[in-house]
């Protein structure tokens, strides 16, 4: 009788260790929170406002829209924003998966020493935001914290999007074909033809 016990007890601590170590959504602790007093935009009852836009937070906006939204959001790297949406998940109406189920529009990774504002890590290690705005305002964050990689790096700070990217590449990003799309969009995409 002891001998079942032991081995059953044994069968449940197996199956408890490789339910723990195959486990792909882990929770996060959303380190740091939201930011405070970064711009002009209003949240209340899942919509955003900002001057005449109202857009809801569950439903991933038109690239302008979130264009429009960037400049306010994320300062001078507004572009770069809206050149890796489009990258990595798509232009009007191709939103990936993770842009749709995730709320993650650029791709960021769950990050493991800066700020953010992710509820949790999701697949593939993919950061799962509340919203899509989150998103953004991680991905400022993330900005924030590879400015000053650069500026250790290079004792000034980077002077163009491109010179960013080429920064980040690697560790954002590993392929080529990602670099030269980005390039691609930010030179030839109507949206981004605008300046502050």
């Amino acid at each position: 009788m002891s001998g079942l016990f032991t081995h059953s007890l044994r069968w449940i601590t197996a199956l408890a260790i490789i339910g723990l170590g195959t486990r792909t959504d882990m929770e996060g602790n959303r380190p740091y929170g939201m930011p405070n007093n970064w711009n002009p935009i209003r949240v209340k009852d899942g919509y955003l406002y900002h001057d005449s836009l109202k857009l809801s937070l569950d439903k991933i906006p038109k690239v302008q829209e979130l264009h429009t939204i960037s400049k306010k959001a994320l300062g001078p790297w507004y572009r770069l924003y809206t050149a890796i949406k489009i990258e990595e998940s798509g232009n009007d109406g191709q939103n990936s998966y993770y842009a749709r189920a995730y709320h993650n529009l650029v791709g960021m990774r769950y990050p493991k020493k800066r700020k953010t504002t992710a509820l949790r890590m999701g697949n593939d290690y993919y950061a799962v935001y509340a919203n899509w705005y989150e998103g953004m305002l991680d991905f400022r964050y993330y900005l924030d914290y590879m400015e000053a990689s650069f500026e250790r790096k290079f004792k000034r700070k980077p002077q163009s999007e491109k010179e960013f990217i080429n920064h980040i590449y690697g560790s954002y990003n590993i392929y080529s074909k990602w670099k030269r799309d980005l390039f691609w969009i930010l030179d030839h995409h109507p949206v981004l033809k605008d300046t502050l």
